[in-house]
This record gives C-alpha cells, sequence and structure tokens, in this order.
C-alpha cells in the first residue's frame, strides 16, 4: 500500500485533513486515514475518530458557518443527554435551550455551579463541530475525557503552536525557548549603566528587562504594532518625572520593536517563545474549523485571545464568573462584561457548599452590586466558623510564607501551591540588592542596592513593598529561603498553603483564611448594595472591588468550613463563628525598620541614544509609530504578589 504521507508530521496531517473536509476531497481524505493508522500518538486516535465520525453523520453546515434560529430549532426537540444519570437543572436547560438556537450566548456561572458540564452538555446536544478553550493545560485534558469526539479541546497556545507556519518549527528552540536579560543585554552590546537623570540609573541587564517586558505587554494585548502604551513602569520609575519617562519609554519602544522584528523573522535565533508565537497567530487573523467556540474562564482572558474570537464566524459561547476576575494585572479582560451577546444565563446553584458558605458569598457579591445571590447546596452541611484546615489562603506571598514557617515549627509537612520557585527568585533579587547588583525583579527594577528598596516602601508609591520588605528585615532572606527548601510535594503534604490568586478553580474540604484579605476596607463597605454599586467609581473604589472579587475567590474554595478572621467577619457583616490561631503577616507591617537613606548615585551622564544592536539578519522596516501614546498604568510585580 502506497503511503502518499509518510514523511508528515502529525500537524502536518491534520493540516491537510481540514483542507481536504473543506474541499470534499474524499481520496486525500482516505489516504490520510489509511496513514493514520501507521501512528501511536494521541492525536493520531483523535484524527481517525473524526474521519469516522465525518462517513457516519449526515451533511453538515460548513465549518464557522452561524445557524440561524430558524436552522438550529429542530435540535432543541432533542432530548437533553443526561450527564451520570442526572438531568439538566433548570438552569442549565436554559443554557441547552440558549445554545440551540444557534446565537452567541454568555453564562454567568457563581463558584461551584457546575460550569464546566454545563459546556459539556451544550457540546453533547449537537452534532456540528466545536471548539473547547481553556488556559489551563490540566483542565484541557480532563475535558477531553469528558467532551464528545467533535468538540477538539485544546488550550489557545497549542492553537496557536498547531497554526504557526512550518518555517518557524523546524527550530523548535525558535519557538519554545525564551532569551534572557543578561542574553540580549549581551546580544544588544549593552555595556555601560545609562543614567537617565540624577536620580534614575538602569544598568545594561535592566536595559535589556525593560524591552522584554515591552515585548511581553505587546504580545498579550490586542494592538497591532508596538507603542510606548507597552512600556510598564516598574521600581524607581514610579517616582520619575514625565520627561524621564518620556526618554525611558522611547528608548524602550525603539529596542522592542527591533527585538520584536527579529523574532518574527523564521531565520534569526532570535526566540518567539510562547507569548511570541501567540501573538503571531493572532496578528495572521485565523479563522478556526468549528462551528461553535466555548471559552472556558472567560473573566481572565487575554486581550489577544479575545480579539481572536472576536474575528470569528463560528457561534461563541463564553462562560465565567466575572466575580472570579483577579488576574486584571496580568492583563487579562473580562470578557463577562466587555462583550454583547445573543443570550445571557445564570448558573446560581452551587453543588460545592451548603447554604451558610453560598450566604457568606452573596454578602460578598451585595457589596459587588450584585443582586442576584448564590445558592448553597440543600444537601451539604457547610458552616463559616473555626476548622481544622487542609489549606491556608493567604492574599500575598508574605503572608504565605509566614503561614510556612509557621507550619514547620508545629511539625507538619506543608506543600506550596505552585512551588516554591517565584519567591525564591524575589529573595535571590534581595541578595543581588545586598551585594549592589540589579535585579530583574520587576519592582526592584532601577534600584541600585536593598537599601533604596526599603527607603522607597517608605513613600506613597512604595507602600505595597511594606509588608514584604518587613518580612526580609525580620527574618532574613537566608532563613526564609531554609523554610522554603522544606516545602514537600502535594502527595506528601498535611497541609496546603497557597495565594488565593493560585487556588483559583482548586477546592478543600476545610480552608482557613489568613489576615490579610481586605486591606482597603472601610467603614462604607457596610453601605447597601445599591449604594454601593453607586460609589464604585476612581482608583479606590476599583481596587476595593479587586480585593473583594479575590476574597470571593477565597471564601468559595471550601466544600466544607472556611475559617475567617474575626476582623473581617465584623467589617463585612458575614455571618459565622470567629476563628481563632488564623496565620496573620508579619508585625509591624505599616513601617518597615528605619534604614538610613541610601546615598544617590554618582555615575557620569550616559544615556544610550546611539546604541546599535548586533543584528543576525538586518531587521525588516519599522511599523509606523502613532503619536502623542499615553502613559502606561502605573503597575509593578509585587502588586500582584504582596498586595499593592
Amino acid at each position: 500500500m502506497e503511503r502518499r504521507f509518510i514523511s508528515s508530521s502529525i500537524d502536518q496531517l491534520e493540516e491537510t485533513l481540514e483542507n481536504a473536509i473543506k474541499a470534499k476531497d474524499k481520496a486525500t481524505i482516505v489516504a490520510v486515514a489509511q496513514e493514520l493508522t501507521f501512528r501511536r500518538v494521541p492525536r493520531a486516535r483523535d484524527l481517525a475518530r473524526r474521519i469516522l465520525d465525518l462517513r457516519s453523520k449526515p451533511k453538515e453546515p460548513q465549518a464557522g458557518t452561524r445557524l440561524r434560529p430558524s436552522e438550529a430549532a429542530p435540535q432543541a426537540k432533542t432530548q437533553p443527554q443526561r450527564k451520570n444519570g442526572r438531568a439538566p437543572t433548570g438552569e442549565q436547560q436554559k443554557a441547552i435551550d440558549a445554545f440551540l438556537t444557534g446565537g452567541s450566548l454568555r453564562i454567568n456561572a457563581y463558584a461551584g455551579t457546575g460550569k464546566t458540564s454545563t459546556l459539556e452538555l451544550l457540546a453533547h446536544n449537537t452534532n456540528r463541530r466545536g471548539q473547547y478553550i481553556a488556559f489551563n493545560k490540566s483542565i484541557v485534558l480532563e475535558a477531553r475525557e469528558r467532551f464528545p469526539a467533535t468538540v477538539d479541546c485544546s488550550t489557545t497556545h497549542s492553537l496557536a503552536f498547531r497554526s504557526t507556519p512550518q518555517a518557524y518549527k523546524a527550530n523548535i528552540k525558535k519557538m519554545t525557548e525564551k532569551v534572557s536579560s543578561q542574553q540580549l543585554a549581551e546580544i544588544l552590546c549593552f555595556k555601560k549603566a545609562w543614567r537617565v537623570d540624577r536620580d534614575h540609573s538602569l544598568q545594561p541587564r535592566s536595559q535589556a528587562f525593560l524591552i522584554l517586558e515591552t515585548i511581553k505587554r505587546f504580545a498579550q494585548s490586542s494592538d497591532d504594532i508596538i507603542t510606548s502604551n507597552h512600556v510598564p513602569q516598574h521600581g524607581s520609575l514610579l517616582t520619575a518625572s514625565e520627561d524621564t519617562l518620556k526618554v525611558v519609554a522611547d528608548f524602550a519602544q525603539r529596542g522592542a520593536q527591533h527585538v520584536w522584528d527579529r523574532m518574527c523573522n523564521p531565520d534569526d535565533p532570535m526566540p518567539l517563545g510562547h507569548d511570541g508565537y501567540l501573538k503571531l497567530w493572532a496578528l495572521s487573523k485565523p479563522q478556526m474549523a468549528a462551528d461553535f467556540i466555548l471559552l472556558d474562564e472567560a473573566q481572565d482572558t487575554n486581550p489577544v485571545v479575545l480579539e481572536v474570537l472576536r474575528q470569528q464566524s463560528a457561534q461563541l459561547i463564553y462562560v465565567g464568573d466575572r466575580y472570579q476576575q483577579i488576574y486584571e494585572w496580568r492583563g487579562a479582560v473580562n470578557a463577562m462584561e466587555g462583550i454583547d451577546t445573543d443570550h445571557t444565563v445564570r448558573l446560581t446553584q452551587s453543588f460545592r457548599f451548603g447554604p451558610e458558605i453560598a450566604a457568606g458569598a452573596s454578602r460578598l457579591l451585595s457589596l459587588l452590586g450584585e443582586q442576584t445571590p448564590l445558592f448553597g447546596n440543600p444537601a451539604k452541611t457547610s458552616r463559616i466558623g473555626p476548622c481544622d484546615p487542609d489549606a491556608v489562603l493567604a492574599r500575598t506571598n508574605a503572608s504565605v510564607m509566614t503561614a510556612l514557617i509557621e507550619a514547620l515549627n508545629a511539625g507538619k509537612a506543608p506543600h506550596l501551591v505552585g512551588g516554591p520557585g517565584e519567591l525564591m527568585e524575589m529573595l535571590k533579587g534581595v541578595q543581588d540588592l545586598r551585594n549592589g547588583t540589579p535585579s530583574t525583579v520587576p519592582d526592584f527594577f532601577g534600584f541600585e542596592n536593598w537599601e533604596q528598596v526599603v527607603a522607597f516602601s517608605r513613600t506613597a508609591e512604595g507602600e505595597h513593598l511594606v509588608t514584604f520588605v518587613n518580612l526580609v528585615e525580620s527574618r532574613g532572606e537566608r532563613q526564609l529561603m531554609w523554610a522554603l527548601n522544606r516545602s514537600v510535594k502535594e502527595e506528601d503534604a498535611n497541609i496546603i498553603l497557597s495565594t488565593a490568586h493560585k487556588a483559583k478553580g482548586r477546592e478543600w474540604e476545610n480552608v482557613r483564611l489568613a489576615e490579610d484579605f481586605m486591606k482597603t476596607r472601610p467603614a462604607r463597605l457596610n453601605g447597601s448594595a445599591t449604594q454601593q454599586a453607586k460609589e464604585t467609581r476612581g482608583k479606590e473604589a476599583k481596587e476595593r472591588d479587586a480585593e473583594l472579587r479575590l476574597f470571593y475567590v477565597a471564601l468559595t474554595r471550601a466544600k466544607g468550613s472556611v475559617e475567617v478572621p474575626p476582623p473581617l467577619l465584623e467589617s463585612l457583616g458575614l455571618t459565622g463563628t470567629p476563628g481563632k490561631n488564623v496565620p496573620s503577616e508579619p508585625a509591624s507591617v505599616t513601617r518597615p525598620h528605619q534604614i538610613p537613606q541610601a546615598t544617590k548615585p554618582t555615575t557620569e551622564w550616559c544615556p544610550p541614544t546611539d546604541w546599535k544592536p548586533k543584528t543576525v539578519q538586518p531587521p525588516p522596516p519599522s511599523r509606523p509609530q502613532p503619536s502623542s501614546p499615553q502613559r502606561p498604568a502605573k503597575r509593578g510585580f509585587f502588586s500582584r504578589l504582596f498586595g499593592g
């Protein structure tokens, strides 16, 4: 038997199959099916199953064609398929009915209400081809076991990788590796410190880091070109003047454009990285080969992905909890609020916990202006009160480290969700600064020593660093590293420690919350929901709402009991029994230890106005830049790590 596609990769086979299906080329489809019998990878089985489905099912509309209500109506008469022998709830049935009209759909799903199960029901109630998209790979792997063969389950990066031209894939390092700040500084021949003004100096590695961060923000945005809006403001730049910021932004924008052009050149060894090939895919204006698209966790979608979805002709279904948006600092967009759909349904019945926890969560929702409550599972008994916790959740990494030390002192075996690597890098950054070496930690950006960071934490702009600075000053980075190295794997642990951000999507029977939640909880939080909704104006209201959403996520991780610190119970008007022995954040968090002000550096003025990077290929012409770009928002890395 002749094997026409013996030299084709699985990606190429899939692409060939897609083209053959569109062209109705039966001979090629048969040849691909024959070749798949020789392949032993899971994707080969998926493709073979898809070909069998094509042979067995009736003719379908072309991929990307949105069904009109009149066309989809007959499907609504089919009996909804049951999951594990249980019929859909009334709310789930409304979602199914809206889906079968063929119009776009938004499903607002509260915590624990079975949003993925609802998407599974939708997929089982149609013969059309679907595309399920989630950010987390583990969620996608689970979905592949539950969804029908007519639905492809992938992460956004997986979709982008498949569609990337073969010229880039020829060198896998081009796709998956990333260049470090130190490597980029050497490539671009940054050898001297750049004294921007009297108070701000950037070392070569810091200059390169600024360029890489600018590219990262551009890659996550929906923009087609790099502008000064993508230049971040970290560390010492938070106190810089307008003139200084303009000079730095111009440097970073020009450097980022040059490096991005090299990344986009398949013959240039400069790696794209995962964010890079995702952006390259988005800029190609792709059309997905599906009749409907299911976007999970839509409230935390990056603008680059949301823009791709907006360009699709397929039916779009967004599912998520608008009140679980907690990655805004990472550039995520709450698609549950920023999109218009033909239909909107709600999932308000939680299967995770009982009425008491649901009532507490509903109180938080009311403070966010929501009038529809979350209903608990009447078959479950849950409570807000003291417990022997399976997990301790905190708002900041500093409080997680405090809980880690307390657990070790108590003889427990703690596990850190996400591992200790991120925190270890922060502490290594402290050591670098103590040794007079610039750090690539974003909120240490531009500082030349640790004393400057401590002094900066006394200012209004550096207030978000106070907790971390106090922890380092009171414990010392060596003791904190010692504690991190003694965390264990999850299967060997008897207590789980996590920030609320990393706990999202997880659940435990008994959960204890640290005292560092809701640092902005003024008395006016106790106003009515209507008044609270009217007051959501300005920066303070946005920060308060962000903290309420994070607390809502943490509270709803528990299935049985959740222990809440008494001050939170009182200030937020929650019901329950006050908890005891709740891990608190380090003492004296209002001000760090008094350390003398660092002397101002005396390096001579030497701005890199004529830098000429080392090139491998001549860079393509730069795209035209828009005039009068706005300043980027002042948001730093520690704002998300330590609660700014």
